[in-house]
């Protein structure tokens, strides 16, 4: 791995994939450069690629091609000598990202490319005084520390995931049917709003569920599915919102309702008492929760507020 620190003047892919000096008639190689060949040449080992700071500078303007390449497998051109760089799948890319008054916030043409994982500040208590084990982790842990297997699921297209999950049951259906029911009502809800999404966010969702499933010993009746369909929520769809009071307050109220356990009362998110036992998407409640009274105070909210 590298760990790259993102400048507030990267404008262009140079800083990521190198360029050709036309002086010296060599290109010019930078250190993320170096790690994808690595990556190309070692492929039964995981390399990672984490940008630091990455909202620096504007992600579209020195990650455009990148991002290009990640969604359509097609390889980066390196201008100035007729080349180009294929990313490997076993190239992971993070980007770390602090958001302040010096920082850009990510379009969602960024946002749906990825998976947006928010690191909530421990109190002084927690940090200082509590243990800090986690002995939540009830699968196997050996597949969850081992990226490259089952890599081949970052290339399964729609009917290859249908095939996956129609064979999953829960609850009397199968999980492909219910997922299909929960994306579509999560769609609806944001058709308005232009807050939408589409296939390649409902790909990577299906993609996320399956390997959470056989993270979970591939049960052929599955009924922990709404914990990890709950992370997908928060960390694929909800990053996106953001506006006025007029224009998202209701829809914010809409997708709180979506979260409970009890859809249909029309709950008010600031005033409702929120716990697991009424939640089927916990912590994507909290979060719709947190932005409704943000919104309240401030008239305008978005994900990161």
């Amino acid at each position: 791995y590298i760990i790259v620190p993102v400048g507030a003047n990267w404008t262009d892919n140079t800083n990521i994939v190198g360029y050709y000096n036309v002086i010296t008639e060599d290109y010019q190689p930078t250190p993320a450069y170096k790690l994808i060949k690595q990556a190309q040449d070692d492929p039964n080992h995981p390399y990672f690629l984490i940008l630091d700071e990455m909202n620096l500078s504007h992600v579209e303007r020195y990650f455009a091609d990148f991002l290009s390449a990640i969604e359509s497998y097609e390889e980066i051109p390196l201008y100035g000598n007729n080349e180009s760089l294929n990313l490997p799948d076993n190239l992971f890319t993070i980007g770390t990202v602090n958001v302040d008054e010096t920082t850009y916030m990510f379009s969602p043409k960024v946002l749906d490319r990825a998976n947006t994982i928010e690191f909530e500040t421990l109190t002084a208590w927690d940090y200082m005084v509590s243990d800090t084990s986690d002995d939540d982790f009830k699968g196997n842990i050996d597949y969850l520390q081992s990226p490259l297997i089952d890599s081949e699921i970052s290339n399964l297209n729609i009917d290859d995931l249908k095939q996956i999950l129609s064979n999953i049951n829960y609850n009397g259906d199968t999980l492909w049917e219910t997922l299909a029911m929960e994306l579509t009502v999560l769609q609806e809800n944001l058709k308005d709003s232009s807050f939408d999404f589409g296939f390649r966010v409902i790909n990577e969702i299906l993609r996320f569920m399956i390997v959470a499933w056989r993270y979970e010993n591939s049960p052929d009746e599955w009924n922990n599915w709404e914990r990890y369909f709950d992370a997908q929520i928060k960390q694929k769809i909800l990053p996106k919102l953001h506006g006025s009071e007029k224009a998202i307050g209701n829809v914010l109220t809409s997708l709180f309702n979506l979260c409970l356990e009890e859809r249909n009362n029309n709950e008010n998110p600031k005033n409702f008492d929120i716990n697991k036992n009424n939640c089927r998407y916990y912590t994507s409640a909290l979060k719709l929760q947190n932005m409704s009274k943000v919104l309240s105070d401030q008239r305008y909210v978005s994900f990161i507020n």
